[in-house]
């Protein structure tokens, strides 16, 4: 590239074409804001139902799946660390255990 084309930066001019009067130009360019203005408001009024019924769809749902599946899981951990600590249960398999007890709560967690 030239040195002429790496200093050129394209702008954009908003002038009045020449068949049209001012006055024109001027009330169709506030009609085109007036519609961009409209738009911002639908799609905000969209975004706004959009995330209120996903935050109540997701409070409802979270905690009658994810309540007894943590009770379950801490029962178990209970369970578990209670066994090995008295014996019964083999500190591999109490490994094995909290590894597949944690991989599921991360696998919650992610969704």
């Amino acid at each position: 590239m030239s040195s002429n084309e790496q200093r050129y930066i394209p702008q954009i001019v908003l002038t009045v074409p020449p068949n049209i009067d001012s006055k024109t130009w001027a009330e169709v360019r506030l009609k085109e804001i007036e519609v961009q203005r409209e738009t911002v408001r639908v799609l905000e009024a969209l975004a706004k139902d959009l995330s209120n019924t996903l935050k109540d769809y997701y409070l409802r749902k979270i905690p009658r799946t994810t309540i007894p599946a943590y009770t379950i899981a801490g029962l178990v951990v209970l369970s578990s660390t209670i066994l090995t600590w008295y014996g019964k249960l083999g500190g591999e398999t109490y490994a094995f255990l909290m590894g597949t007890i944690i991989g599921y709560i991360i696998s919650l967690l992610s969704r």
